[in-house]
């Protein structure tokens, strides 16, 4: 009777031996695997760190806006003659001198006939900062580093699509490759 037991056992596993062993493989990893990402008490406290807040600076001195941000409603361009979107701020000040918002890199320098010669700025924190319309004689070049603040052209009316402006700053601002407001981030009255 016992030989019975015993074949009728060793006949189940040699049957359902293979699987049995890839049921506990496979309860074995995953009990690996929710242990594994399973956080400790250790994981589950804070951690400090120093994120400090990205503070813009004007690009121009006491500026007027001339033209507001428009992403939704359409604006007359007066020297094209056509209404369009109007991705960007226009503005003007006294004093022509064009600054840095934030700290970064110049990441290109061009002269377009539509927008005359365009600065652009890559920053940390995902933004990139344009500035058209400025005189073609620059302060900076291709991979300057620049400073919130710094002096980088002179506004000019180089920008054809714009000319009746007169002399003012076409400035845009990209956040992780997507236009923005810049009135979002910049300190502007009369929005």
């Amino acid at each position: 009777m016992e030989n019975n037991k015993k074949g009728k056992v060793l006949g189940f596993i040699k049957k359902y031996g293979y699987y049995m062993m890839a049921f506990v493989l496979v309860l074995g990893i995953t009990l690996g695997v929710v242990l594994s990402t399973t956080p400790t008490s250790d994981q589950n406290q804070d951690v400090e760190t120093d994120v400090k807040p990205v503070v813009f600076s004007l690009p121009v001195n006491s500026p007027s806006v001339i033209k507001w941000y428009s992403d939704s409603e359409l604006m007359y361009n007066e020297t094209l003659k056509q209404w369009e979107s109007h991705m960007a701020i226009d503005m003007t000040s006294e004093n022509l001198d064009v600054y840095s918002v934030l700290d970064g890199v110049v990441t290109d320098v061009t002269t377009t006939y539509e927008d005359g010669t365009t600065i652009t700025i890559t920053h940390e924190n995902g933004f990139v900062s344009k500035y058209s319309s400025l005189e073609e004689e620059t302060d900076v070049t291709i991979s300057d580093e620049v400073k919130a603040g710094d002096k980088i052209g002179t506004m000019s009316q180089s920008s054809a699509d714009e000319l009746l402006s007169g002399n003012h700053l076409h400035f845009e601002l990209y956040k992780d490759g997507q236009k923005v407001d810049p009135a979002n981030y910049l300190t502007l009255s009369d929005k």
